[in-house]
């Protein structure tokens, strides 16, 4: 899946100044985004994602390691389990939820950023209105 964006340097330039962008009929120039950008674009879901799969993968070692400790009596026995699955599942919880909360801030402010900007556009259509 490639996005997509649109951008218009008017019909003067004809000619595409990075490699990777190409022009339609219109004359709008189309840009693939690279996957970093994708990545790290504050709007993005993919850090989201990220952050679940890690969760799921931490619960995962949890399991294992309660079904191994489940079936053993001795305490000396268990500890291996507990040291080589449950405490890296819980630390691989831990920071699936810190990335899962980054991500969700950085999505929000990116909203916020947008809504400013639309105020802002429609603060300055009013004052234009009002200066005539």
């Amino acid at each position: 899946m490639t996005d997509v964006t649109l951008r218009s340097d008017g019909a003067e330039t004809m000619t595409s100044r990075r490699r990777g962008r190409r022009r339609n009929a219109d004359g709008f120039e189309l840009e693939r985004r690279s996957r970093l950008k994708a990545v790290t674009d504050p709007s993005s879901l993919i850090p989201t994602y990220a952050g679940v799969v890690v969760i799921l993968a931490g619960f995962a070692l949890i399991g294992i390691a309660w079904a191994r400790v489940a079936g053993l009596v001795d305490v000396w026995r268990q500890m291996p389990y507990v040291l080589s699955a449950g405490l890296p599942g819980l630390g691989l919880v831990m920071t699936g939820l810190v990335i899962v909360n980054v991500s969700a801030r950085r999505q929000d402010g990116a909203a916020r950023a947008r809504q400013l900007e639309v105020l802002t556009e429609a603060m300055r259509d009013l004052q234009r209105s009002l200066d005539r």
